[in-house]
């Protein structure tokens, strides 16, 4: 682009953000220094934070900022068109997001954020958090479902009412599930690095002895 062009090109789009700015009643420097939002973040006793991380994702979803705030206040300038979604504690047990975010001249958002604790965050941190689910062959919830070997103990190797068991595990298992009715199911878990394993677990039917198989 030849200089004169560029020229021409700059003072178009400074002209075009002065003539925004007076429409909204803005002067040229109000336009210039306008912040979109600031966060300010708290914990669920009301103590501001000394820092988390922060996400924020525009309308198709893709990740246009990822930062860690340092304290408990952040600002956002500016971000581009459409309406943006700000993941707030992404780092946390329960992280929080506000949605419908936009930039507009001369109103500034002010967020107050409270990041709630939650009381299975340290447990989550001394093994792997396994999550079985048993379902019949049609995707149809199976309760009471037993296995072995018990992987908790003092707590019963059945799956629940709504066909669930959960627990923390260490180390590697291979664990059968049994159900009357039912051909006996069996999966490997393991936990590697406290990465979490949500399993759903089918078990068929059983075939009759007199029915060929």
């Amino acid at each position: 682009m030849h200089k004169l062009t560029q020229v021409v090109v700059r003072a178009v789009t400074t002209g075009t953000l002065l003539l925004l700015a007076l429409h909204l009643g803005l002067s040229p420097a109000m336009a210039e220094d306008f912040c979109a939002v600031t966060l300010n973040v708290t914990s669920s006793t009301g103590e501001p934070i000394t820092g988390t991380w922060v996400e924020l994702a525009d309308p198709t979803g893709r990740i246009v900022l990822r930062q860690q705030m340092h304290g408990s206040r952040l600002r956002i300038c500016d971000f581009g068109f459409g309406l943006h979604t700000l993941r707030v504690g992404t780092n946390e047990c329960l992280p929080v997001s506000v949605s419908n975010l936009k930039v507009v001249f001369g109103h500034p958002l002010v967020l107050h954020v409270v990041l709630d604790s939650c009381s299975y965050w340290e447990l989550m941190h001394t093994g792997c958090f396994i999550y079985f689910r048993t379902v019949d062959e049609d995707r149809k919830p199976l309760a009471d479902v037993h296995f072995s070997p018990p992987l908790n103990l003092g707590v019963p190797a059945n799956t629940d009412a709504y066909e669930r068991w959960q627990g923390l595990v260490n180390g590697a298992y291979d664990v059968r599930f049994d159900k009357s009715g039912f051909a006996p199911a069996a999966i490997h878990i393991e936990c590697k690095d406290g990465v979490d394993v949500d399993q759903e677990v089918i078990l068929k039917r059983a075939v009759p002895a007199s029915q060929p198989r």
